[in-house]
């Protein structure tokens, strides 16, 4: 348990200390900061503060004292137990007295889903003890950076992954050319082999998707609309995959059997331009960019261009580990307004997307950010590859 830098987070942000709370598992950020996730059987809640001055103080119920105990060997926290409400009232006025200001995993309406896991009610029972809560939303970033090892150990994910890519799009091609059948699940079969022959962990089957398919950004195959490609259709695959516990990698590619259509190359044109807007965002960053204005500004090219209310999603998301989705800040002023800093070591994606009814087109890079810029750690599709000719 590093209580240190918890303390030192909380302190930095001036405030008075950091509440963490979990009942079953329902806020896996405060296990992931104390080192509980998978590590113990508790099955009533707890509240564990952390002052940014002085001595952490665990309120646990009697039953889990000697669960605690174990888990708490060789650090300094003082123990309050409880068995009733009042009890616990009582130790939440204890360990809160003198405190203005606190950090809890919770987010002002919900702005921020990933970090919004403390319940109303127990936020209610916190602020009637004359203390203020504020999101630990930035805080929690510190957590999420990368060190050496995980840079490298994302770097052979993203070479298994571009392996993948290339083969999938090497069978298509091959398949075109001899006139001979190609579906999409044969092709997300193909990606997931791949995966395993590299010794690469992913959460969920690649996407593979083909002509109006890619139209949906998070189409899944089923043996009902698994579908042929044909020539005049566009290909969109999106795959990711990691080393299990380090960073993953994440990427889209897409492609077109036969020779694109002006449409097709028009809409191409415009979600490249707000990738590179974003990655050109972020390099030039010095440490105080947020969320939010990546998404702007790639969202204003698409706008531009015609095709905004087409690009339905955030502009990226903060890079996950055994996850694709990450905890960290995402490139989002759509699905939410985010005001996250967008910390130096830890890394996102840019992807926009355009989706019709007809066709989808979306390119999807890593960036790793860094102290003064970023780091596109994975290939820039540069135009979509023509298949069958």
């Amino acid at each position: 348990m590093n209580l240190e830098k918890i303390a030192s987070a909380a302190k930095s942000a001036s405030l008075d200390g950091w509440l963490l709370y979990d009942f079953r598992g329902i806020n896996p950020l405060a296990l992931q900061l104390i080192g509980l996730n998978g590590k113990s059987f508790l099955t009533r809640r707890w509240f564990l503060f952390v002052p940014s001055n002085g001595t952490p103080t665990l309120i646990c119920h009697r039953i889990e004292v000697g669960t605690w105990s174990k888990l708490t060997a060789g650090t300094n926290i003082q123990q309050i137990v409880y068995s009733s409400h009042q009890e616990l009232d009582a130790a939440l006025g204890k360990v809160l007295k003198g405190s203005k200001h606190i950090a809890m995993e919770y987010s002002p309406r919900g702005a921020v889903p990933s970090v919004s896991r403390v319940d109303a009610g127990t936020l209610e029972r916190v602020r009637e003890h004359g203390v203020e809560v504020v999101s630990s939303a930035d805080l929690l970033q510190q957590w999420l950076t990368w060190d050496a090892t995980d840079e490298a150990l994302h770097e052979k994910a993203v070479r298994g992954v571009i392996r993948a890519k290339d083969a999938a799009f090497a069978l298509i091609d091959q398949r075109l050319k001899a006139k001979e059948a190609i579906t999409e699940l044969e092709v997300q079969n193909l990606i997931m082999q791949c995966f395993l022959e590299d010794g690469l962990h992913a959460d969920h089957p690649a996407n593979v998707s083909f002509a109006g398919h890619a139209g949906d950004p998070h189409y899944e195959i089923t043996p009902e609309s698994n579908c042929t490609l044909e020539m005049g259709m566009c290909v969109l695959i999106d795959l990711w995959a990691g080393i299990p516990d380090r960073p993953m990698a994440d990427v889209t590619f897409v492609g077109y059997a036969g020779q694109p259509t002006d449409e097709y190359l028009t809409i191409w044109k415009a979600v490249a331009a707000a990738r590179d807007a974003g990655i050109a965002m972020l390099s030039a960053q010095q440490g105080q960019l947020q969320g939010w204005m990546a998404d702007k500004a790639a969202r204003d090219i698409i706008e531009a261009a015609g095709y905004g209310s087409a690009f339905t999603h955030r502009l990226g998301h903060s890079l996950g580990r055994n996850h694709a989705h990450g905890d960290g800040a995402n490139l989002d002023n759509l699905e939410t307004h985010d005001t996250r800093l967008l910390v130096p070591r830890t890394a996102v994606t840019i992807e926009p997307g355009v989706y019709l009814a007809h066709l989808g087109v979306r390119t999807e890079v890593n960036v790793l950010l860094l102290e003064n810029g970023a780091r596109v750690t994975t290939p820039i599709q540069d135009m979509p590859y023509v298949l069958g000719l």
